[in-house]
Protein backbone atom coordinates (compact mmCIF):
# COMPACT_ATOMS: atom_id res chain seq x y z
CA UNK A 1 0.00 0.00 0.00
CA UNK A 2 2.72 2.30 -0.73
CA UNK A 3 0.41 4.75 -3.25
CA UNK A 4 -0.48 8.23 -1.42
CA UNK A 5 -4.15 9.06 -0.62
CA UNK A 6 -4.26 12.39 -0.76
CA UNK A 7 -8.18 12.91 -1.00
CA UNK A 8 -11.23 12.01 0.49
CA UNK A 9 -12.12 10.47 -2.47
CA UNK A 10 -9.39 8.52 -3.39
CA UNK A 11 -9.51 6.97 0.31
CA UNK A 12 -13.39 5.78 -0.45
CA UNK A 13 -12.26 4.35 -3.72
CA UNK A 14 -9.50 2.62 -2.33
CA UNK A 15 -11.58 0.95 0.76
CA UNK A 16 -14.46 -0.10 -1.81
CA UNK A 17 -11.94 -2.07 -4.23
CA UNK A 18 -10.53 -3.82 -1.15
CA UNK A 19 -14.17 -4.78 -0.21
CA UNK A 20 -15.09 -5.68 -3.47
CA UNK A 21 -12.84 -8.52 -3.74
CA UNK A 22 -13.58 -9.32 -0.75
CA UNK A 23 -17.07 -9.93 -0.81
CA UNK A 24 -16.78 -11.59 -3.94
CA UNK A 25 -15.20 -14.21 -2.42
CA UNK A 26 -17.32 -14.13 0.51
CA UNK A 27 -20.56 -14.26 -1.56
CA UNK A 28 -18.58 -17.29 -3.69
CA UNK A 29 -18.30 -19.70 -0.55
CA UNK A 30 -21.67 -18.79 0.73
CA UNK A 31 -23.62 -19.99 -2.49
CA UNK A 32 -21.20 -23.19 -2.56
CA UNK A 33 -21.66 -23.88 0.54
CA UNK A 34 -25.43 -22.98 0.32
CA UNK A 35 -25.85 -25.75 -2.40
CA UNK A 36 -25.48 -28.56 0.59
CA UNK A 37 -23.31 -31.17 -1.55
CA UNK A 38 -21.00 -33.67 0.05
CA UNK A 39 -18.56 -31.14 0.64
CA UNK A 40 -21.09 -29.18 2.61
CA UNK A 41 -19.06 -29.29 6.25
CA UNK A 42 -15.49 -28.54 4.42
CA UNK A 43 -17.24 -25.32 3.10
CA UNK A 44 -18.35 -24.35 5.85
CA UNK A 45 -14.74 -25.05 7.78
CA UNK A 46 -13.09 -23.53 5.51
CA UNK A 47 -15.29 -20.93 4.48
CA UNK A 48 -15.98 -19.57 8.57
CA UNK A 49 -12.35 -19.17 8.69
CA UNK A 50 -12.34 -17.08 5.27
CA UNK A 51 -15.07 -15.15 6.86
CA UNK A 52 -12.99 -14.16 9.76
CA UNK A 53 -9.66 -13.68 7.41
CA UNK A 54 -11.69 -10.92 5.68
CA UNK A 55 -13.12 -9.29 8.59
CA UNK A 56 -9.51 -9.44 9.82
CA UNK A 57 -7.62 -7.90 6.78
CA UNK A 58 -10.34 -5.46 5.65
CA UNK A 59 -10.31 -3.77 9.62
CA UNK A 60 -6.56 -3.51 9.48
CA UNK A 61 -6.32 -2.53 5.97
CA UNK A 62 -9.20 0.56 6.26
CA UNK A 63 -7.14 2.11 9.34
CA UNK A 64 -3.89 1.87 7.47
CA UNK A 65 -5.80 3.73 4.64
CA UNK A 66 -6.88 5.97 6.85
CA UNK A 67 -3.43 6.97 8.46
CA UNK A 68 -1.79 7.09 5.50
CA UNK A 69 -4.53 9.50 4.11
CA UNK A 70 -4.11 11.82 7.21
CA UNK A 71 -0.41 11.26 6.38
CA UNK A 72 -0.87 12.56 3.22
CA UNK A 73 -2.72 16.10 4.56
CA UNK A 74 0.78 17.25 6.03
CA UNK A 75 -0.66 18.76 8.96
CA UNK A 76 1.56 19.21 11.44
CA UNK A 77 1.75 17.06 14.22
CA UNK A 78 0.40 19.31 17.03
CA UNK A 79 -2.77 20.33 15.44
CA UNK A 80 -3.58 16.39 15.21
CA UNK A 81 -4.74 13.92 17.75
CA UNK A 82 -1.85 12.92 20.00
CA UNK A 83 -2.67 9.36 18.80
CA UNK A 84 -0.99 10.15 15.79
CA UNK A 85 2.04 11.50 17.29
CA UNK A 86 2.40 8.22 19.18
CA UNK A 87 2.96 6.33 16.00
CA UNK A 88 5.84 8.46 15.41
CA UNK A 89 7.21 8.28 18.74
CA UNK A 90 6.74 3.97 18.93
CA UNK A 91 10.45 3.56 18.12
CA UNK A 92 12.01 5.85 20.19
CA UNK A 93 9.37 4.59 23.73
CA UNK A 94 10.06 1.10 22.93
CA UNK A 95 14.06 1.72 23.40
CA UNK A 96 12.79 3.27 27.14
CA UNK A 97 11.07 -0.14 28.20
CA UNK A 98 14.24 -1.74 29.15
CA UNK A 99 16.42 0.99 30.98
CA UNK A 100 16.89 3.64 33.61
CA UNK A 101 19.22 5.61 31.44
CA UNK A 102 18.25 9.31 31.19
CA UNK A 103 19.65 9.63 27.50
CA UNK A 104 17.54 7.25 26.17
CA UNK A 105 14.54 8.74 27.97
CA UNK A 106 15.92 12.34 26.90
CA UNK A 107 15.96 11.10 23.43
CA UNK A 108 11.90 10.56 23.48
CA UNK A 109 11.78 14.54 24.26
CA UNK A 110 14.01 15.22 21.50
CA UNK A 111 11.87 13.43 19.27
CA UNK A 112 8.77 14.90 20.59
CA UNK A 113 10.55 18.35 20.31
CA UNK A 114 11.80 17.52 16.73
CA UNK A 115 8.02 16.68 15.35
CA UNK A 116 5.35 18.81 17.39
CA UNK A 117 6.03 21.10 15.19
CA UNK A 118 6.70 19.26 11.65
CA UNK A 119 3.98 17.66 9.07
CA UNK A 120 3.08 13.99 10.49
CA UNK A 121 4.89 11.24 8.05
CA UNK A 122 3.54 7.79 8.55
CA UNK A 123 4.81 5.72 5.46
CA UNK A 124 4.73 2.39 7.42
CA UNK A 125 1.26 0.10 7.73
CA UNK A 126 0.95 0.65 11.69
CA UNK A 127 -2.01 -1.50 12.44
CA UNK A 128 -1.90 -4.24 12.78
CA UNK A 129 -4.90 -7.15 14.44
CA UNK A 130 -2.41 -9.40 15.61
CA UNK A 131 -4.02 -11.88 14.03
CA UNK A 132 -6.66 -11.82 16.37
CA UNK A 133 -9.68 -9.56 15.93
CA UNK A 134 -11.43 -10.11 18.99
CA UNK A 135 -13.54 -7.34 20.40
CA UNK A 136 -10.78 -6.12 22.98
CA UNK A 137 -8.48 -5.94 19.62
CA UNK A 138 -10.96 -4.20 17.90
CA UNK A 139 -11.50 -1.60 19.96
CA UNK A 140 -7.71 -0.82 20.51
CA UNK A 141 -7.37 -0.23 16.75
CA UNK A 142 -10.06 2.17 16.45
CA UNK A 143 -8.67 3.65 19.24
CA UNK A 144 -5.27 4.10 17.85
CA UNK A 145 -6.65 6.05 15.12
CA UNK A 146 -8.44 8.11 17.32
CA UNK A 147 -11.90 7.42 16.48
CA UNK A 148 -14.76 6.20 18.70
CA UNK A 149 -17.62 4.08 17.32
CA UNK A 150 -20.32 1.68 19.21
CA UNK A 151 -20.12 -0.42 15.94
CA UNK A 152 -18.33 -3.42 17.77
CA UNK A 153 -19.64 -2.95 20.93
CA UNK A 154 -23.47 -3.99 19.77
CA UNK A 155 -21.86 -7.38 18.27
CA UNK A 156 -18.93 -8.02 21.04
CA UNK A 157 -20.90 -10.78 22.32
CA UNK A 158 -20.95 -12.59 19.08
CA UNK A 159 -17.35 -11.58 17.64
CA UNK A 160 -16.05 -13.28 20.86
CA UNK A 161 -18.25 -16.05 21.49
CA UNK A 162 -18.89 -17.47 17.75
CA UNK A 163 -17.01 -15.38 15.37
CA UNK A 164 -13.68 -16.39 16.87
CA UNK A 165 -14.51 -19.50 18.55
CA UNK A 166 -15.72 -21.04 15.42
CA UNK A 167 -12.47 -19.42 14.03
CA UNK A 168 -10.32 -20.75 16.47
CA UNK A 169 -11.68 -24.32 16.72
CA UNK A 170 -11.07 -24.78 12.73
CA UNK A 171 -7.54 -23.06 12.16
CA UNK A 172 -6.12 -24.57 15.30
CA UNK A 173 -7.11 -28.27 13.95
CA UNK A 174 -10.00 -29.65 15.44
CA UNK A 175 -12.83 -31.88 14.21
CA UNK A 176 -15.36 -29.17 14.72
CA UNK A 177 -18.34 -29.10 12.53
CA UNK A 178 -20.02 -25.71 11.56
CA UNK A 179 -23.14 -25.05 11.88
CA UNK A 180 -24.82 -23.94 8.16
CA UNK A 181 -27.19 -21.33 10.01
CA UNK A 182 -24.59 -20.64 12.10
CA UNK A 183 -22.13 -19.78 8.92
CA UNK A 184 -25.31 -17.90 7.56
CA UNK A 185 -25.18 -15.48 10.25
CA UNK A 186 -21.57 -14.99 10.42
CA UNK A 187 -21.55 -14.10 7.09
CA UNK A 188 -24.24 -11.14 7.67
CA UNK A 189 -22.89 -9.85 11.07
CA UNK A 190 -19.19 -9.81 9.23
CA UNK A 191 -20.98 -8.28 5.94
CA UNK A 192 -22.83 -5.35 8.10
CA UNK A 193 -19.91 -4.92 10.02
CA UNK A 194 -17.44 -4.02 7.50
CA UNK A 195 -19.78 -1.98 5.73
CA UNK A 196 -19.67 -0.31 8.39
CA UNK A 197 -15.91 0.38 8.83
CA UNK A 198 -16.04 1.70 5.85
CA UNK A 199 -18.73 4.22 6.33
CA UNK A 200 -16.87 4.88 9.67
CA UNK A 201 -13.33 5.74 7.97
CA UNK A 202 -15.03 7.74 5.23
CA UNK A 203 -17.10 9.79 7.17
CA UNK A 204 -14.00 10.54 10.04
CA UNK A 205 -12.15 11.82 6.76
CA UNK A 206 -14.83 13.98 5.80
CA UNK A 207 -15.41 15.62 8.69
CA UNK A 208 -11.60 15.73 9.64
CA UNK A 209 -11.79 13.66 12.93
CA UNK A 210 -8.12 13.41 13.22
CA UNK A 211 -7.60 17.54 14.37
CA UNK A 212 -7.50 18.20 17.46
CA UNK A 213 -10.31 20.13 19.30
CA UNK A 214 -10.45 23.89 19.37
CA UNK A 215 -10.55 23.66 22.66
CA UNK A 216 -7.75 21.37 23.63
Amino acid sequence: MAAKIETVEELETKLQEDLAWRKKEMLSIKMMADKGDANENILLRSGIAMLCAHFEGFVKFASNCYVKYVSAQKINSCFLKDNFMAFSLTNAIRQCSNTEKISVYQKVIDKVREIYDAPFCEKRDVISTHSNPSSTELKEIVASIGLETDIFDLKVNYIDSNLLNNRHKVVHGERYPIDKEDFRKTFEVIMELIEQYECLIVQAAEEKKFMKESND
